[in-house]
């Protein structure tokens, strides 16, 4: 298998929010963005069309790995929600008359003018390292990090929490490695590798978690899922991989 170009960079903000669309009252977070909140993200850098991301980012032409590059906490913030009334507009434009009386407030409010509270979970001081390959357009997306020159402004899962990037100067290509026993950095898919329990260390204090989350996305909101293994400690997490690895850098890494 041939090497494959690769830009890293740092993917930070004060607080982020990947929604997990199973959680019911509160909503839930996952701790890392998807690859599909990755795929919006390369949109906003490069400015392509919301409806068109699915189809420029699919699996043939984006290859992603994210590790989590420090460890967070995560707070639950009450978030005020109104629904939008879909109620009639009076778009006439009369000239008050000055003996009109104030209109009494209303006894009665409209479900739909009601705001409502739900509980939402914020991951704090998230940051991230991502590795990117794109089948176009890999000169364009280095430049405009180096330069912080976005077509969209960068956000942390939500247009309220915004994001920076940071370019990362490695040299080289991500060097294919054979399937084995091998420390990766990154957040990997369950079913590509087995996990080394006996070569885990308890006083390293891993803690490993199983999440289902988003693979791939269409245009009209349909969504896969993949089960991946991540270490909430930024620590190369022991497995057996099934599939090629790839060395970049000092880190092995494995592409959602």
């Amino acid at each position: 298998m041939d090497s494959i170009p690769v830009v890293s960079f740092r993917y930070y903000g004060r607080y982020g929010h990947f929604r997990k669309p199973y959680s019911n009252v509160s909503s839930l977070t996952y701790p890392f963005p998807p690859r599909t909140a990755i795929a919006g993200l390369l949109g906003a850098i490069l400015g392509v069309p919301k409806e068109k991301v699915a189809e420029t980012f699919d699996e043939s032409k984006m290859k992603v790995a994210v590790a989590i590059e420090k460890g967070f906490k995560t707070i639950t913030h009450m978030t005020n929600f109104r629904q939008d009334s879909s109620g009639r507009v009076d778009y006439s434009i009369k000239r008050p008359r000055k003996d009109l009386k104030p209109k009494p407030p209303l006894k009665n409010i409209p479900d739909s003018n009601k705001a409502t509270q739900i509980p939402m979970e914020l991951l704090r001081s998230p940051s991230y390292l991502l590795y990117v390959s794109l089948s176009d357009k890999m000169d364009e997306l280095m430049s405009r990090i180096k330069n912080e020159r976005y077509v969209y402004t960068p956000c942390m899962g939500l247009s309220e929490f915004l994001a920076g990037l940071q370019y990362i100067p490695i040299e080289g290509v991500a060097k294919p490695l054979d399937p084995g026993n091998h420390e990766i950095s990154t957040v990997v898919c369950k079913e590509d590798c087995s996990l080394l329990i006996d070569r885990l260390r308890p006083e390293e204090g891993y803690h490993i978690q199983e999440l289902k989350v988003p693979h791939l996305g269409t245009a009209d909101r349909t969504f896969t899922y993949k089960r991946y293994l991540l270490n909430m400690v930024p620590k190369p997490l022991p497995v057996q991989m099934k599939v090629t690895p790839y060395l970049f850098g000092d880190k092995i890494i494995t592409f959602l």
